[in-house]
């Protein structure tokens, strides 16, 4: 409906535009008018013209403001082509991204094709090793049977003293290689039985292994801090071995905890011996406070062990109780979204200029504090109060050390 009344328009003004344009021609030309010293009849095509320019003009004009769309057409066609071609190249990523999913599930699913295959014919060995174990017990039962029976003959029949001696010598001999079959199968069956125990649970981690691959299930992501200690260097070496030590030791319970382990003395996190040795001698020369910091080498999910590494930092005070961390003077605007907008900014600055002071920011996030949200939206408020210009000052909240977390108060102050 819209559309038929923004036609019906058009048509009307431009009629209206070319009955006017048309009755100041036949003027132009009865009264024989000239402009810029043209001849009338020139003058009236001017005019003719100038008539079509205006009704060209006005219909771009009112399209251009009554329609979203045209102005679209008109001024933003490039834009549009930009950001087509943008979204163009996100889909071929995520193709690509969905082809190696694709491949890695299934690598993962032909392996696990292969380990069943194989625990098949391991099972079929064990099947057959433990066949034969029984046709052994069997004739080694049969031998100690006939040997009994031999001894008995032998305290029978006295006179064939000689001949009985040879064939409980020789029965005893065979008896004596079953039994060491006996004990070689034993084994044999004992390792396969753990071979086939190794090879369900590899088949268990494989299906977890499957599972993560389709639904992306990890536990720490690299680089993730999984504890923090402060550890005195000054002390002996056997004590720092041991304070470290512990602090390992807490951060495996504390893993355990938190995948619901309840065997306690499960090795749930690896550290090379190497890289332990390493920090212990630094921490020893270092003959002052250091901060220890273990965190995930790599992506860890669910059944793997967790690949751990120990940083190292001086233990040093960055900020004292009520120092100045960053001060700057910000246009708070006067909507609330502006407000808003101000202080969030102003927090990164300040979070920048925590890191440039020597704060080591966590390594997923990248930040260096915590602020609650009744803080934020307290900030924020009080900057609301305000309209134009106002100078925010962070301040620390106590004596903050090189591992954080740097807790602050945002100051307010209107600016004239």
């Amino acid at each position: 409906m819209y559309g038929i009344v923004l036609i019906a328009v058009l048509a009307v003004m431009g009629g209206a535009i070319a009955y006017i344009g048309d009755k100041l021609g036949t003027k132009v030309g009865k009264r024989k008018l000239s402009m810029f010293g043209l001849r009338p009849k020139h003058t009236s095509i001017i005019v003719t013209i100038i008539t079509g320019i205006l009704i060209a003009s006005s219909t771009l004009g009112i399209l251009s403001l009554a329609s979203r769309d045209v102005r679209t057409a008109l001024f933003g066609m490039e834009e549009l082509k930009e950001q087509l071609s943008s979204l163009s190249q996100e889909v071929l990523a995520k193709n690509v991204e969905l082809e190696a999913s694709r491949k890695e599930l299934e690598a993962k699913t032909a392996e696990y094709s292969t380990l069943n295959t194989k625990i098949k014919e391991t099972a079929a060995k064990l099947s057959a090793i433990t066949a034969e174990l029984s046709a052994v017990s069997a004739e080694r039962d049969r031998t100690a049977a006939a040997l009994a029976q031999v001894q008995s003959d032998y305290k029978t029949v006295q006179g064939d003293l000689k001949k009985s001696r040879l064939q409980i010598g020789q029965l005893q001999t065979t008896k004596k290689e079953l039994d060491d079959r006996v004990a070689e199968l034993n084994e044999a069956k004992t390792v396969l039985e753990k071979d086939v125990t190794r090879l369900n649970d590899l088949t268990a981690k494989l299906n977890k292994g499957i599972q993560v691959v389709r639904e992306g299930d990890i536990i720490y992501r690299a680089g993730e801090v999984l504890s923090t200690a402060v550890i005195n260097g000054n002390d002996a070496k056997e004590n720092i071995t041991a304070n470290l030590t512990g602090v390992i030791l807490k951060t495996n319970q504390d893993i355990l905890n938190r995948l619901g382990v309840e065997d306690k003395q499960t090795e749930a996190l690896w550290i090379a011996q190497a890289d332990f040795d390493q920090a212990v001698s630094i921490i020893a020369g270092n003959k002052e406070d250091v901060i220890v910091r273990v965190s995930s080498v790599g992506n860890i999910v669910y059944g793997e062990p967790v690949i751990g590494q120990i940083e190292l930092f001086s233990n040093k005070r960055i900020y004292e109780k009520d120092e100045v961390v960053h001060s700057e003077v910000m246009n708070a605007g006067r909507t609330a979204s502006s407000a808003e907008e101000t202080v969030l900014t102003f927090l990164q600055k300040v979070n920048a200029a925590a890191i440039q002071d020597g704060i080591i920011a966590d390594p997923i996030q990248g930040t260096v504090g915590v602020m609650s949200g009744s803080e934020l939206y307290g900030t924020i408020n009080r900057v609301k109060r305000y309209y134009g210009k106002v100078e925010l000052t962070a301040v620390a909240q106590s004596d903050t050390y090189v591992v954080g977390p740097l807790k602050i108060d945002i100051r307010v102050k209107s600016v004239q």
